[in-house]
């Protein structure tokens, strides 16, 4: 007798490597050992039990749905941050060539059980594709980062639009994933980067907009007659200096119609 898949809304956590199908085998293998093992002492450092999700491995990543036990803001606050750190460990003195660079994302969706089949439904596959997006792996590029993050917008609307992470709304920066049939807004964090520093996620970021959740616009240029030309530049004149301040008090009559003024610092 057929058994009826069990329904359910559940975590979902997916990783993916830069570079792996360009890579050679060695490579490729050196790839599928190290995901599990520094994924696995990330969780163990913020005492979460990995043995409880339900990973499938994809070759150059994994998708994991985790029990319900498990919160955003965990996920969010202590996973992430510390995913950051042991992949900045691992690639430590690495060739650009042999560091690993993930793209992560944090999805809450649908996810049906089946005892033979593992995990299918929705929520999997916006999992599956915006971590294989190519808006994800222009921020991972541009940016020059070992790992970003993407959150879908059950995740921000409901975790970090309403504070409930140590994460800010401005942290992120607004993307729209078009991959195959999938078309819908995400959200990209990048640990250590900050979106509103001009060139933080390098080229990547001309293809983003700032978030519009709780964050302020973007600060106007300024005026042209407040810029100064930058040395080598046309129009650049000297290197600024901090000019004293001078006051010339005259009292009566002065004729001054062949003098110079003139202050030298």
């Amino acid at each position: 007798m057929t058994q009826t898949p069990d329904f359910g809304r559940r975590l979902i956590v997916t990783v993916d490597a830069k570079g792996y199908g360009s890579s050679d085998e060695l490579t490729q293998h050196q790839i599928q050992e190290a995901i599990p093992v520094l994924l696995t002492a990330a969780a163990e450092r913020v005492g979460l039990d990995r043995g409880t999700w339900h990973v499938s491995t994809t070759g150059d990543g994994e998708m994991a749905v985790l029990p319900t036990t498990v919160e955003e803001p965990r996920l969010l606050d202590l996973y992430v941050p510390e995913v950051a750190y042991v992949l900045r460990r691992h690639n430590h003195n690495r060739t650009e060539a042999g560091r690993l660079r993930l793209r992560m994302v944090i999805h809450h969706g649908s996810a049906v059980s089946s005892p033979t089949a593992g995990y299918s439904g929705n929520g999997i596959v916006t999992a599956a594709r915006v971590v294989d997006s190519d808006a994800l792996r222009d921020v991972l590029s541009g940016s020059g980062a070992d790992l970003v993050v993407a959150v879908t917008a059950p995740v921000h609307q409901d975790v970090v639009a309403q504070g409930h992470t140590r994460l800010r709304p401005e942290d992120f920066v607004l993307t729209t994933v078009r991959n195959k049939e999938y078309e819908e807004p995400v959200w990209v964090h990048v640990p250590g980067h900050h979106p509103r520093r001009p060139g933080a996620f390098g080229g990547g970021a001309t293809a983003l907009s700032p978030t519009t959740s709780g964050a302020g616009p973007a600060p106007s240029p300024a005026p042209e007659a407040e810029r100064s030309a930058r040395p080598g530049e046309p129009g650049a004149g000297p290197e600024r200096r901090d000019s004293p301040a001078v006051t010339n008090v005259m009292h009566g009559n002065v004729d001054a119609s062949n003098a110079v003024f003139g202050v030298r610092h």
